[in-house]
């Protein structure tokens, strides 16, 4: 059995929707969480804009794939890359910091669909080396951006 690759990545763009509310109304908030722990001016007018970009990203990408097919497979399988990266950081921050990490229920739907793709993905189009790699390239490249920027950037509540 197959499952067009489409269906996929609009499933990706739906978890999304669900993983912002778990993030937003789960575990004391996505906000409050980053808040507490590395960014005191954090704020949900961030925390808006930056997943409605997101968002807007993810549903251009997954239209071009779309109406355009071909290379552009690249971008939402990028996403869906990033995304299931995404719901490891989240079990990081769980183990880490011994509390719920608000977007880590929702990740188990992201993981379903990296593993519907993978499992029950067409024959056509392949996944070969040259969608694969730069999707790799471009999803690991906004997850390091993800992982890194808070901590390192943002630094640690207290720290000098």
């Amino acid at each position: 059995m197959t499952l067009p690759l489409i269906f996929s990545f609009w499933f990706m763009v739906a978890a999304y929707v669900i993983h912002v509310l778990d993030e937003s109304l789960l575990g004391g908030s996505f906000v409050e969480k980053i808040r507490q722990h590395w960014w005191p001016e954090y704020s949900w007018t961030k925390f808006f804009w930056f997943n409605a970009s997101y968002f807007l990203v993810m549903i251009a990408s997954v239209l071009l794939y779309d109406f355009f097919g071909g290379a552009w497979l690249i971008l939402p399988l990028a996403w869906l890359i990033e995304r299931a990266c995404n719901g490891l950081w989240h079990l990081w921050w769980t183990e880490h910091f011994r509390e719920y990490s608000p977007g880590l229920l929702t990740s188990i739907l992201i993981w379903m669909n990296l593993y519907f793709v993978l499992r029950y993905r067409p024959e056509e189009p392949p996944l070969g080396t040259s969608v694969v790699i730069p999707a790799l390239v471009i999803g690991l490249g906004f997850t390091a951006f993800l992982c890194l920027y808070i901590p390192l950037v943002k630094g640690r509540v207290g720290k000098v």
